[in-house]
């Protein structure tokens, strides 16, 4: 019997609070004995550095000034950054072992999977999607590695940054390096972070081969005209609301239109509306197609240092967050044996 996708997700989420209830529910419970122990741990350390961290100050300021040497400096800065340290400690260790308990349970629910914390898709497979701008540095969150109704999946929390060097002819950088000069150190250049995506990427592995790629980004509106991908040529398509909101390029244009049905192209708005319209990208290489959706929503958290784990919105949160992923599937109909 077909169900509607309503009557699936009722289904489906009947399924996962009785699984909460004997399954997921014991493990949060041990999740927030562990939360506490981390808690104190955090308030001692809150404790200590509220009582010596001004008297350190005070003292290494005192010889700064007195001084003037740069070493001293150094060391409060150094100083500063090890007591930040210090009190992320119990926060990054619960948050890092509570997840290692109940992602593998809470992904499993939906097929055979495996968890890691903080890694990553292949650097290779991003660069070569062309569905990103050049970037510097790759950090990973949840990472979720298996099979849904028999298609290889991974889903993974990535976070892609470029570094800048900054403009230092004024402002704080500039009063900073005439502080450099006043110690005796040489003005250094000063750089920073800037994100250049954050959000989920799917890779799924598909039933065949490509014979070429094709890359379907965000339209640019009249940046259009002046952005190229090297190998590959711009495809026109008859969907005139596909091609308000995607730009495709290929390096086969039969191809892409093969993979571009209307069928295709209208699963792909679909998908997109699931997503609430946001910034969504494709890119099919080899046997493989990596989907990347803009967020800047923390997804899979059902564990928090902050509150209480057993609260249930939260992990209904979390599982609806799994199930829009694994809608892609559903929607693409990529575990039918059949063409696009």
């Amino acid at each position: 019997m077909n169900l509607t996708p309503d009557e699936e997700y009722a289904a489906l989420k009947a399924r996962f609070d009785d699984c909460y209830d004997t399954t997921l529910k014991p493990i949060l419970q041990k999740s927030e004995s562990l939360r506490h122990k981390y808690m104190l741990s955090f308030f001692v350390l809150l404790l200590l550095a509220a009582v010596f961290y001004p008297l350190i100050i005070c003292h290494v300021w005192q010889s700064v000034w007195a001084s003037q040497n740069a070493a001293d400096a150094g060391i409060l800065l150094g100083l500063s950054g090890f007591v930040i340290m210090l009190l992320c400690g119990p926060i990054y260790l619960y948050k890092r072992q509570a997840k290692a308990q109940v992602m593998p349970e809470f992904a499993n629910f939906f097929g055979d999977f495996s968890y890691a914390y903080e890694k990553t898709i292949d650097d290779e497979i991003m660069r070569q999607s062309h569905l990103f701008k050049r970037y510097d540095l790759h950090i990973g969150d949840d990472y979720f590695s298996g099979v849904y109704e028999n298609v290889h999946i991974v889903i993974a929390e990535n976070k892609l940054s470029v570094i800048q060097k900054l403009d230092t002819a004024n402002g704080w950088s500039d009063a900073r390096n005439q502080l450099g000069r006043t110690f005796g150190q040489n003005k250094q250049p000063q750089t920073r972070s800037k994100t250049v995506f954050q959000g989920i990427c799917v890779l799924l592995e598909m039933n065949k081969n490509f014979a070429g790629q094709t890359v379907v980004l965000q339209d640019k509106g009249i940046l259009n005209a002046f952005y190229h991908i090297k190998g590959l040529e711009r495809v026109r398509l008859e969907d005139s609301k596909f091609e308000k909101i995607f730009e495709v390029f290929s390096s086969d244009q039969i191809e892409a239109r093969y993979l571009l049905t209307t069928a295709f192209m209208e699963r792909m708005l679909k998908l997109r509306d699931l997503y609430g319209g946001r910034v969504m990208q494709f890119s099919f290489k080899d046997n493989k197609l990596l989907i990347a959706i803009q967020t800047k929503q923390n997804m899979f958290e059902a564990n928090s240092f902050w509150c209480t784990n057993l609260n249930k919105k939260k992990i209904d949160l979390v599982f609806n967050q799994f199930w829009t992923v694994f809608s892609i599937i559903k929607i693409l109909k990529l575990n039918l044996r059949l063409g696009m």
